[in-house]
C-alpha cells in the first residue's frame, strides 16, 4: 500500500478566555482558533509491526511522549488492527510554542489511517481522548470558535490575515501556563473582534493566559514588547504560549517590522505567516 502525506497545520488563538475551573480538573474556554499556512509533514505508511516514528526538523518526543504515536495506537485498536504503522514527521512547527503542533499532527495521523485503513472507527472520541485542541484539527475547518475544554466547536469566518510570529525559544506547557492563571476573564466577544479585523481596525484581544505566563518568562513579554515596538497590531500570546504573534498590513510593513526584529534579536525565531 502507497504511504500517505498530509499537511498539518499550525493555528493561532484569536482571543483566549478562561472562564472557569470544572470539576474534572480542566478549565472552562472560549477561544477563536485560526489554522496558518506554517505546517508540519506527516507520511503514513502501513507495516506488518509496530508504531514506529521517524523524524526530521525540529526534534521532538518519540514513544508514548508523542501525540502522533499515542493517535495511530489508538485508531489502530479501535480498529482492531493486526498490523502498525510507520509515521514520517517532518516538524516544523515550534514544540510546546502554542501553536497546536503535536496535536495537528495527532489529527493528520487519525485522518489519514481512516483513510488508509477503513475500518468504520468514530475519529472524533479519540481526538477528545488525546488533547482539548485535536478535536479542531480533526474538524478540518480553517477557524472555529472552541468552548468547554475546547472540544465543542463552531466554524467561524475570519477574514484572511498576515502576521508575524516570534518563538522566542521558551518551551511552555499547558499545565504550567494554567497553573501560572492569574485570574478568570470575561467571556470571549468574538462578532466584535471579527468586525474589528474586517475594519482593519485593532482587534483589542485577550488571553486569560498571557499575564501568568509573561510574569513566568521574560523573554516572552520581550517578544509582544517588540510586536508592538514595530508599529503592530493585535499583538498577543498564541494559546498557552510560547509564541507570540501580530497582525501586519502590507508588505512594507511586514519587511520593516520582521527587520528590525531580527535585528534586535537575531535569536529568536521568526515566521511570516497567513490564514488558511
Amino acid at each position: 500500500m502507497a504511504a500517505l502525506r498530509l499537511r498539518a497545520h499550525a493555528k493561532v488563538n484569536l482571543g483566549l478566555s478562561v472562564l472557569a475551573r470544572r470539576g474534572d480538573g480542566f478549565h472552562e474556554v472560549e477561544t477563536a482558533m485560526v489554522r496558518i499556512d506554517l505546517h508540519d509533514v506527516v507520511t503514513l505508511e502501513p507495516t506488518d509491526g509496530a508504531v514506529t516514528l521517524v523524524r526530521k526538523g525540529i526534534e521532538v518526543p518519540d514513544g508514548a511522549a508523542n501525540l502522533a504515536v499515542r493517535a495511530a495506537e489508538a485508531y489502530l485498536r479501535a480498529a482492531r488492527a493486526s498490523g502498525g504503522v510507520r509515521i514520517g514527521l517532518d516538524k516544523r512547527i515550534p514544540v510546546a510554542a502554542g501553536l497546536g503542533g503535536g496535536s495537528s499532527d495527532a489529527a493528520a495521523v487519525l485522518r489519514g489511517l481512516a483513510s488508509l485503513m477503513p475500518a468504520g472507527v468514530q475519529t472524533e472520541p479519540l481526538a477528545r481522548g488525546l488533547g482539548s485542541d485535536v478535536p479542531f484539527f480533526l474538524a478540518d475547518v480553517p477557524a472555529a470558535l472552541a468552548r468547554g475544554r475546547g472540544e465543542r466547536l463552531e466554524p467561524v469566518a475570519v477574514p484572511p490575515l498576515r502576521m508575524l510570529l516570534i518563538d522566542p525559544g521558551v518551551p511552555v506547557t499547558a499545565a504550567e501556563a494554567y497553573a501560572a492563571l492569574q485570574s478568570f476573564t470575561p467571556r470571549l466577544r468574538l462578532e466584535k473582534i471579527l468586525g474589528r479585523l474586517e475594519r482593519g481596525e485593532e482587534p483589542g484581544l485577550i488571553n486569560g493566559l498571557q499575564p501568568g505566563v509573561v510574569r513566568a518568562h521574560p523573554e516572552i513579554r520581550a517578544a509582544l514588547d517588540a510586536l508592538r515596538a514595530a508599529g503592530l497590531r493585535g499583538v498577543l500570546m498564541s494559546g498557552s504560549g510560547s509564541t507570540c504573534f501580530a497582525l501586519v498590513d502590507g508588505d512594507d510593513q511586514e519587511a520593516r517590522a520582521a527587520d528590525r526584529i531580527r535585528r534586535e534579536h537575531p535569536a529568536w525565531r521568526l515566521v511570516v505567516a497567513r490564514t488558511l
